[in-house]
């Protein structure tokens, strides 16, 4: 009898995984299903020229100006610091191995296509994300949501659209600006430390040289998607809480989770579409 025991609590704990990897699975797709949802939805309303009342102009141009202003110091501190770790050190060890002639494709790889874009959806995320979920968190738990709907204003209209195109924008001014601030932060290090002779415009040349036509598109759209989705996966989590104090706790790492899965994965597929 003992072996038969074991057998049915073998296979009942077998059953209990498999349940919970398929609940898993089907929570994980449902969000997807609902994001992808939420994204078409956003992209059509904007199209519809109603939807971009004054109101809503306010609000786009007081988030843009919160991400580009309010990030600012946080991207050109970011930007020094990758400079000091990444494009000093590349220097120094393409300059020891006598390979100084892929600077242009080492940084452009690494930096343009790669690291910029993640950083810049992270500190999005942080500086006006966390922002953004406390805010329209407060819209349905504080009641305002249901005063914008009493006003005949659509909430998605007001409350998600200018947030998602503001985000889209802003994260493309601050790619602009990390790139610039790592692009010299790293040369005058590297200059510095005697490993380029060459004058800043040289370098510059060397990165732009090395850059085909679609660095120019795929980084640039990928800033942008990021930005985009962020903003919705933000919108979505602050929305979608409930009034509790639970909620409340969780509701920022749900959101970083949610942020930081949809900066891989445009990550990821514009790696592989490229």
């Amino acid at each position: 009898m003992a072996p038969a025991g074991r057998a049915t609590r073998s296979t009942w704990s077998l059953r209990q995984t498999i349940g919970a990897l398929g609940t898993a699975t089907i929570r994980s797709i449902d969000e997807l299903l609902l994001s992808v949802a939420l994204a078409a939805t956003v992209l059509v309303a904007a199209t519809r020229r109603d939807a971009w009342r004054d109101a809503v102009w306010t609000e786009y141009k007081r988030v843009l100006r919160e991400i580009v202003v309010g990030s600012l110091a946080t991207t050109i501190a970011a930007g020094i610091l990758v400079g000091f770790a990444l494009v000093s050190q590349a220097l120094y060890w393409l300059a020891a191995t006598g390979t100084s002639g892929l600077v242009g494709p080492v940084i452009v790889v690494l930096l343009v296509r790669e690291i910029t874009p993640i950083l810049v959806g992270l500190i999005l995320f942080g500086r006006t994300g966390t922002a953004t979920l406390v805010e329209l968190s407060e819209a349905r738990t504080a009641g305002w949501q249901r005063l914008i709907e009493v006003q005949g204003i659509d909430p998605l209209v007001m409350l998600v659209l200018p947030r998602a195109f503001a985000f889209a924008l802003g994260s493309f001014c601050l790619a602009t600006i990390l790139l610039l601030t790592t692009l010299v932060t790293g040369y005058l290090v590297a200059h510095a430390a005697g490993l380029i002779v060459y004058p800043i415009w040289d370098f510059g040349d060397l990165v732009l040289r090395a850059m085909t036509v679609q660095d120019f598109v795929y980084p640039p759209l990928k800033c942008v998607t990021i930005g985009f989705l962020v903003a919705l996966a933000c919108c979505a989590t602050g929305l979608g809480l409930r009034a509790g104090e639970e909620d409340l706790r969780r509701i920022v790492p749900l959101g970083f989770v949610r942020s930081a899965l949809a900066i891989l994965l445009v990550n990821t597929v514009f790696d592989v579409v490229s």
